[in-house]
Formats: structure tokens, sequence, C-alpha cells
């Protein structure tokens, strides 16, 4: 079972994106930041259930917003107050690359905001409309956090104290992995945007975070990297696997 996070850039040219993951990386639950709806990604002979099993909603007056796809199961909206479109929120049953034991999922794919304020009060606001939800259920959140959602090491770059508290914030309070972080504890976290500021400069700031109890059955995570990717958008997908 593979998990999937990508801020495809404003829409996403090319039209791409969503297949690559699909087709070439075969995952099963994509979670999508500034894209477009599934039709003008997905192929409607090849997808012919995809409005069934995708939830977008558009982030503001942008034409884009965020996107969760599963593969299969039931695909529900689960709204997040105030943040349409920056966090789209589904929850899937019976799907085939859920545990027979797990009646449902929360999902959330998250594009923080800035909205007049910093990144780390608006993931911060995102994370306690999100908590008032979940009441107990088992959640996946996964996107764009545009603040450091790894521990940078060292002290080229150090990570702020709120990005600190957030990172704290979801394996703590949430109960939840960061699948980059488990398995890399000791390694410079993989750039995943490349700033147009300043396009040297590392940052991590997509990643994706899984119930605790996933972590014997996380076998990779991985950032697709090369020319190819950096035509596509300035970041690059999150990939998770799973036994």
């Amino acid at each position: 079972m593979k998990i999937a996070t990508y801020n495809i850039l404003k829409g996403g040219t090319r039209r791409v994106h969503w297949l690559r993951l699909l087709e070439e990386w075969n995952v099963d639950l994509l979670l999508l930041q500034e894209t477009y709806p599934h039709t003008d990604h997905l192929p409607a002979e090849r997808y012919p259930n995809a409005a069934q099993q995708t939830i977008w909603v558009r982030a503001g007056k942008n034409r884009w917003g965020s996107a969760i796809f599963s593969r299969s199961g039931i695909v529900t909206r689960v709204r997040v107050p105030h943040f349409d479109g920056w966090v789209t929120g589904a929850r899937i049953r019976h799907a085939a690359w859920q545990s027979s034991s797990m009646e449902s999922l929360l999902v959330f794919s998250i594009h923080a905001p800035a909205g007049g304020t910093t990144y780390a009060r608006q993931v911060n606001r995102i994370l306690d409309a999100i908590h008032a939800m979940a009441r107990g259920r088992d959640l996946i959140i996964g996107g764009d956090f545009n603040l450091t959602i790894s521990p940078w090491l060292g002290s080229e770059r150090p990570t702020s104290r709120a990005d600190w508290a957030i990172q704290a914030r979801l394996t703590q309070e949430f109960g939840l992995l960061n699948c980059w972080q488990t398995l890399y504890p000791d390694q410079q976290p993989a750039q995943t945007l490349r700033w147009t500021g300043n396009r040297t400069i590392p940052y991590h700031c997509d990643g994706l975070f899984v119930p605790r109890s996933w972590e014997e059955r996380l076998v990779s995570c991985v950032v697709p990297t090369g020319e190819d990717w950096d035509a596509l958008s300035d970041h690059n997908p999150v990939v998770a696997q799973f036994r």
C-alpha cells in the first residue's frame, strides 16, 4: 500500500502529476495541493469512477484547491471549517488497502495558507479543527505545511520553536508518526520544496503522518527527484509504502 502527497503548483501544468503517481508509482491514496479537479487530470475512460473516489475543494477564489483520491473504498467529504480548499478532508471506508479491523479512516490533505498571520498559527488552527472532529479515529494527515515538518540537524538551518512545537504536537497529541523522520532519524530532511526565492536552500515542508500503530508496516519513504519532476512543480512528492 502506498500513500503520496504532492503540491503540484497552481493547478498543475501538463496535467500528468496524478497519473505519474497513480500509474508509475502505484499509489493507493493520493493527497494533492494546488490542484485542479480530477476531471482535468484523470482520463474518464481509464478512471470511470473517479468522481466517487475523489474529494476536491477549491481554495477561495483560486481555480485550484486541495484533493484526496483513493483507488478504492467509499470516500465521503469531511469539512474543516474556515479552511475550505486549503484543507480537504475525507472519511474512507472499505478500501482494499485498509485493515479489516479498521472501520473508517479520516484523511486530511493540508495546504497551510498565510492568511495575514504566520504559517505556524494557521497550522495550529487547522490541527485544532481536526482534533475536534477526530474523536479517537485513525488519522492520516499530509500535505504542504509551509513550515519545517522534520527537524533540521545542525546549526545551518535551525528549526524554529514554533515548528518544533507542531512536529511534537502531531506525534504526541495526535499519536502520529512522521514517515520520513521515522525511517531517517539521523539524516537531514530531503528537499521537498525548491523555493523560488532561493532554490539552493533545502526546505522540507511536505510530509506524511500516519497512525503510530502502522510503524512496523512502514517499508519506505522517498522523495522522487530529477529534472522530470523539477519541470512539473516547485515541490517534490513524498511517497510512503506500507506492508
